[in-house]
């Protein structure tokens, strides 16, 4: 029965997908050989069409939704991701940690950055704001994703399943700078993750990937938290940051033109 439900999703997918999505898919997230979608299959699916699906097979047990996270195929993780998104979102405390721990056992299957900006932070960050006070930099909760984001973290692992994991500990604070906030300091933990990934010397840090996720996490703090703050970040980080020209032009793209220029002729 597990094995047909499965069968069935797939046939889903690939019944309302079109060959020619699947073609510029590959391209748009870079699968030639040695470039970090090398590995993923794609069917065409679409986003929308994904959420459709969701409509259909939210209820799958979460035995057979973390198989479906473990598919090569792309589009199956996407559906498994939002499936683990809705049932976190309406689950009780149990369900929610449940959820939460079955991400992180599977969390090498959340390998794209769509998969990771979709679901880090309303599964990573919502958890930890539940679970931890976020009121110091020595909190549990920052003390967690620093690890995630340290190349400490990383022995072991190809430069892809680092590049990820970095993302992830970036992506995931997003969920601390949406009101209410949990407290005055929760925004700021972004700043935490980014000065643990500043101090060390791995040269998948500078990767465009991780420059466009830490340039628009610190966008977005300016936009709805503290743009003052964000300027005393970038100052104070400013040796670092301006070896990192993606970084710091998403982190100022909401600035004024003025201001831009500024930051971008420093």
């Amino acid at each position: 029965m597990q094995k047909d439900i499965l069968k069935e999703i797939s046939n889903h997918i690939l019944n309302i997908s079109t060959i020619q999505r699947a073609e510029n898919n590959k391209r748009f997230f870079r699968c030639a050989p040695g470039e970090y979608g090398e590995d993923d299959i794609f069917t065409g699916l679409t986003v929308p069409q994904a959420r459709r699906l969701l409509r259909v097979y939210k209820d799958l047990s979460l035995s057979n939704t973390e198989k479906l996270l473990n598919s090569r195929v792309h589009e199956e993780r996407l559906l498994a991701l939002l499936i683990l998104i809705e049932n976190f979102q309406k689950g009780n405390k149990k369900k929610k940690e449940e959820i939460f721990n079955l991400y992180l056992k599977n969390i090498k299957h959340v390998n794209s950055w769509d998969l990771i900006d979709l679901s880090a932070p309303k599964i990573i960050g919502e958890y930890l704001k539940i679970k931890y006070s976020l009121q110091s930099k020595n909190c549990s909760g920052v003390k967690f994703l620093k690890k995630i984001a340290s190349d400490k973290n990383s022995e072991g692992k190809n430069w892809k399943e680092k590049l990820w994991l970095k993302r992830i500990a970036i992506v995931s604070t997003f969920a601390f700078m949406l009101k209410p906030f949990k407290n005055d300091y929760a925004p700021d933990i972004i700043f935490e993750v980014l000065n643990k990934i500043f101090s060390e010397k791995d040269e998948i840090n500078s990767h465009d990937l991780i420059q466009k996720a830490s340039g628009w996490m610190l966008r977005e703090y300016g936009k709805r938290v503290d743009e003052k703050k964000l300027k005393q970040f970038l100052l104070e980080n400013f040796d670092k940051i301006k070896k990192q020209r993606t970084l710091l032009r998403y982190s100022i793209e909401k600035m004024s033109k003025e201001e831009r220029l500024f930051w971008l002729n420093k």
